[in-house]
């Protein structure tokens, strides 16, 4: 549909949608929209590099492009396309930072795919670590009875 091809997270070739996820593995990983051509320039992907505002970027233009993956994909449906480029463009007016415990760039995607500011890698990362903090305490003599 709009002619370009990114990796999967299963090694094959798809074709981008309006609403995927494109993934720049790392610890965490770095989370993208692909929007379509909507910015100012035709920019068609919402970027939001650790501490700095989401903005419209070319997807040819971003330098690890060749390391990014196609997470969960997007849609063909057009009123969805119309919410996730809206809220894209919200995102963008308002100039929404990438701060890592508020509005990191997993909120952030999760919002303009979906309407929902959700990030479970952070999640996942604050269970583990108030669980090492429980067991470093048992450790340090400071558990139950102590």
């Amino acid at each position: 549909m709009f002619g370009h091809l990114v990796l999967s997270r299963s090694g094959e070739f798809v074709e981008l949608m309006i609403g995927d996820e494109l993934v720049l593995p790392g610890i965490p990983d770095h989370k993208m929209t692909y929007v379509g051509a909507v910015g100012p320039f035709g920019e068609d992907v919402v970027n939001a590099p650790k501490g700095q505002v989401a903005r419209f970027v070319h997807l040819s233009s971003l330098p690890s492009r060749d390391q990014i993956r196609v997470g969960d994909r997007g849609t063909m449906d057009w009123f969805e396309i119309q919410d996730i480029q809206a809220r894209a463009h919200d995102v963008v007016q308002r100039r929404v930072l990438n701060k890592t415990f508020v509005s990191n760039c997993e909120h952030i995607h999760n919002y303009i795919r979906k309407g929902v500011p959700e990030s479970p890698q952070l999640g996942a990362a604050v269970g583990i670590a108030v669980g090492a903090a429980i067991i470093l305490g048992f450790l340090g003599g400071g558990g139950v009875g102590a």
